[in-house]
């Protein structure tokens, strides 16, 4: 059945679906989905901690969640008879499968396709145009503590497509609290902030012997578009390519 009445439960869901044209489905939304701006006008359902009982009073015929996010109230939903459609997009390819599982729910399948070869073609070009030279390349989301990404995520993928090795990938999954002598004892030749500002960096001392703060590459990302898995990921990883290739260029 198609669905008609849409529950989105993270920021990542509600991009995808105006990004789908769904606009005149989506009943609800959370109180953190700000992009794009009118979805800031659509009932609420929580925020980080979703309200099972305001998403049954929307009446949805669809929820849309994000396995990790909603770990916690998926199961409480699904037990309410909801109907729910999830999953971890955390690589391109998984986000591909997401947006195509959506489109055909909600009956915007050529759109999703249209919004996926968009972002593939996008995709391959970064990948195409991708410096040999592997820089290594250090994602981080707080710096005090230290948080940093390591495999199983799209920031590791980005950072991979565009050029980049993260020296995190093989010691840990998700985004980790680290400590700071193993960020850097990584040798960061370039560090990518999802968060925090570059001073936070750049004015640590115990930070001044990494290549990456000894050549100030140090650089504060766009969060929406490299942390949310959404159309806009593509931005994300253009943005870090061409930061890559800053770094490599200003290296040699």
């Amino acid at each position: 059945m198609q669905a008609r009445r849409i529950v989105a439960l993270a920021p990542s869901i509600t991009e995808i679906l105006f990004a789908l044209g769904l606009n005149d489905k989506i009943v609800g939304v959370t109180e953190v989905c700000d992009y794009p701006p009118e979805a800031k006008r659509k009932p609420k359902v929580g925020d980080y901690q979703i309200s099972p009982e305001k998403v049954v009073a929307l009446k949805p015929d669809l929820v849309v969640a994000h396995e990790v996010l909603n770990a916690r109230v998926i199961p409480v939903l699904k037990r309410l008879g909801l109907r729910v459609l999830s999953a971890t997009p955390n690589q391109f390819r998984k986000l591909y499968a997401f947006i195509r599982a959506i489109g055909k729910a909600a009956g915007a399948e050529r759109e999703a396709e249209r919004v996926i070869r968009s972002m593939q073609a996008r995709v391959e070009r970064v990948r195409r145009g991708a410096p040999r030279r592997k820089l290594n390349t250090l994602f981080l989301i707080s710096v005090d503590p230290v948080w940093a990404s390591g495999r199983d995520t799209l920031a590791d993928e980005m950072i991979t497509l565009a050029g980049g090795r993260n020296p995190l990938a093989q010691a840990f999954s998700n985004f980790k609290a680290v400590s700071l002598e193993t960020a850097i004892g990584s040798a960061p030749e370039l560090i990518l902030l999802a968060g925090p500002k570059p001073q936070a960096i750049l004015d640590n001392p115990r930070w001044q012997r990494t290549p990456a703060v000894k050549r100030r590459h140090v650089y504060e990302l766009n969060a929406d578009l490299v942390l949310r898995e959404t159309p806009r990921s593509v931005e994300g990883l253009e943005q870090i390519a061409a930061l890559v290739r800053k770094a490599g260029d200003l290296n040699s």
